[in-house]
């Protein structure tokens, strides 16, 4: 009874552990710098993509790190992108300050995106900078999920033009997602999984 007791509890933490399919929500980092003299140190602030309902939607929001600031100088947009296949889409919720950007745009030395978004209250050049965040739902009327945005031809998957803490100003980029599983999740798996295996075993030794 203990054997099948101890069995049904691995069962359970293993359900506890997968009530639904994971959300795909991705984070990613902008390390790349390619302003004119260095912003300063980075990583310069973070983009979590993250899947809405029933995975048509999408909500994108970019973080800068403190003293960091979004700008319009021309040498790029407040946030570039790329989506598999460029679907026609349709932003919405965007932050006060922020309008959608011509498309496509070029990034600098960090090559051109089939979508932008435009720092559209900031002031032209450097002035009047915006910290954000900034943040905007997007979708193409179908499935739409985070595993859809796509690096462009130089591999870079985000794009933004901001002046740093040093007062340098141009574009910052982020390569591939920097997020990983919840820890919690994966213990919980390993944990229903030893139960499984305890009681396959004890069960095998009763029958054989």
């Amino acid at each position: 009874m203990k054997n099948f007791l101890f069995g049904a509890a691995g069962i359970l933490v293993v359900a506890a552990g997968f009530p639904a399919p994971a959300k795909a929500d991705l984070i990613f980092s902008l390390t790349q710098d390619g302003c004119t003299g260095t912003c300063g140190a980075g990583p310069f602030g973070t983009i979590t993509v993250a899947q809405g309902v029933n995975n048509q939607t999408v909500t994108v929001t970019e973080t800068l790190a403190t003293g960091v600031e979004f700008i319009k100088t021309g040498a790029g947009n407040a946030l570039e992108f790329n989506l598999l296949g460029d679907p026609n889409i349709t932003i919405a919720g965007l932050t006060a300050g922020f309008s959608v950007g011509p498309a496509p745009q070029t990034a600098s030395t960090f090559g051109t995106f089939d979508y932008s978004i435009l720092c559209s209250g900031c002031g032209k050049g450097a002035s009047s900078p915006l910290p954000g965040p900034l943040t905007f739902t997007t979708t193409d009327g179908s499935i739409l999920t985070p595993l859809d945005f796509v690096g462009n031809a130089g591999g870079y998957f985000f794009a933004s033009d901001v002046i740093g803490v040093n007062g340098n100003t141009g574009n910052v980029a982020a390569l591939g997602p920097t997020s990983l599983p919840e820890p919690g999740t994966l213990a919980m798996f390993g944990v229903g999984l030893i139960g499984l295996i305890a009681t396959r075993r004890k069960w095998t030794e009763a029958i054989g």
